[in-house]
């Protein structure tokens, strides 16, 4: 299996992409989001500003690509864009990723890096939460793989292991995962946390796994 590792360097994207698919082989399915509806002062210009110094229109990245031969459907969080935070636009290219490849009989690989959902697009952001979830669960449904590789750090709930992923892949050590779901973090470290406590911030020392 590829290692992902970078010694001291936390690798982007594209170097992501670069590792894991055949060379020459990733197809993009993102489209344009375009200008951002957000009412929040300045938010639109934070946005172009981000755009213009990381070379990524979203926080996230989805597409096709082979890993020896093997065709494959990827999703992979771009943390400079915004601390890789989840917006409208970025929980629709997951959700989108996802239902694409169930419907092409494609496993998906993901590679999230996410500080959580994006607060200056409040609630409607929080809501696609759910719809990703369901589409995940839709893919498991039909038989089809559904892999994660935790990144460094992988917070805030949207990404987070245990209730969303299959397999958490054990390359990246000590990934950080923060969640205040003490059922997830049961489920993706052994460890019990009580109920009410909104900060559980937690370093998974290995691999999170569950039957596919």
């Amino acid at each position: 299996m590829t290692t992902l590792a970078v010694s001291g360097i936390r690798p982007d994207s594209r170097a992501i992409l670069d590792v894991v698919l055949d060379s020459g082989t990733f197809n993009s399915w993102d489209e344009d989001p375009g200008p951002s509806k957000s009412l929040l002062e300045g938010y639109a210009q934070t946005l172009e500003r981000t755009r213009e110094k990381t070379g990524h229109t979203e926080a996230v990245i989805t597409g096709r690509g082979d890993i020896h031969g093997l065709p494959v459907a990827v999703i992979v969080s771009e943390f400079a864009f915004l601390a890789g935070s989840m917006g409208v636009h970025a929980s629709k290219r997951v959700h989108d990723a996802i239902s694409r490849a169930t419907s092409e009989g494609l496993p998906v690989i993901a590679c999230p890096a996410s500080g959580g959902t994006r607060m200056q697009e409040g609630t409607s952001a929080f809501v696609q939460m759910l719809k990703i979830t369901a589409a995940i669960e839709t893919h498991k449904a039909q038989g089809l793989p559904y892999l994660v590789y935790l990144r460094h750090p992988t917070t805030g709930g949207s990404w987070r292991p245990g209730d969303r992923w299959d397999i958490s892949l054990p390359q990246n050590p000590k990934p950080c995962s923060d969640s205040s779901d003490p059922k997830s973090i049961k489920r993706s470290t052994g460890l019990h946390s009580r109920r009410g406590s909104r900060h559980q911030r937690i370093s998974i020392d290995a691999a999170s796994l569950t039957p596919l």
